[in-house]
């Protein structure tokens, strides 16, 4: 069983995600700095008003922007792995969770993908990053297209929730439809009444 410390918040994070965090509780700091120190990964779970999820993300210290002589951090984590939480307790006010990894995405060549990849360079196109494609190109996980987009926290952890990859793409492939759609649907709607 692997053991991790816990970091519940009202947000839920996905593989290859970025997010920016400022520590402040003297728990949280002493978590963040065992996590630099030894390189060490932490979980964070969403808060579901008042309940832990069971399912969440572990994150590594990417990058720290500023460490205040308060002991605080200013950093960014990034996500790696999906985890399920087998049952938790609670050690200097730090919950630690006894997790178990969820299977990693694996690769699905073929037409799902392909589509998945095609809505994604036309949503980038929408959204005026029709440059540098090149960028954007080597995406074949789930997980990988929705970096760097903004999403509610109900659609992550419906997503967080699906246990395979092709549920996962099938999932991002509808979003993105929709996305597309709703952007055609306001654009014909702005245009002049005959």
């Amino acid at each position: 069983m692997i053991k991790i410390p816990l970091f519940p918040l009202n947000m839920i994070v996905l593989p290859f995600e970025k997010v920016p965090l400022h520590i402040f509780e003297d728990r949280y700091k002493k978590m963040i700095s065992n996590s630099i120190e030894n390189n060490s990964p932490f979980g964070i779970v969403s808060n579901n008003r008042g309940s832990v999820d069971k399912i969440g993300c572990t994150l590594n210290v990417t990058k720290v922007i500023k460490h205040y002589e308060t002991g605080e951090y200013d950093l960014i984590a990034t996500g790696e792995k999906c985890f399920q939480i087998l049952d938790k307790i609670k050690k200097n006010n730090l919950w630690i969770g006894n997790i178990e990894y969820l299977k990693n995405p694996v690769i699905e060549h073929g037409s799902l993908l392909k589509s998945v990849q095609n809505k994604y360079l036309e949503l980038l196109i929408k959204i005026g990053k029709g440059k540098n494609f090149e960028l954007y190109m080597d995406k074949e996980i789930s997980f990988q297209f929705l970096e760097g987009i903004s999403l509610p926290i109900d659609i992550k952890r419906n997503i967080l929730l699906l246990e395979n990859e092709m549920k996962r793409l099938f999932y991002v492939h509808d979003l993105f439809d929709k996305v597309l759609a709703q952007d055609i649907q306001n654009s014909e709607n702005n245009l002049p009444k005959a």
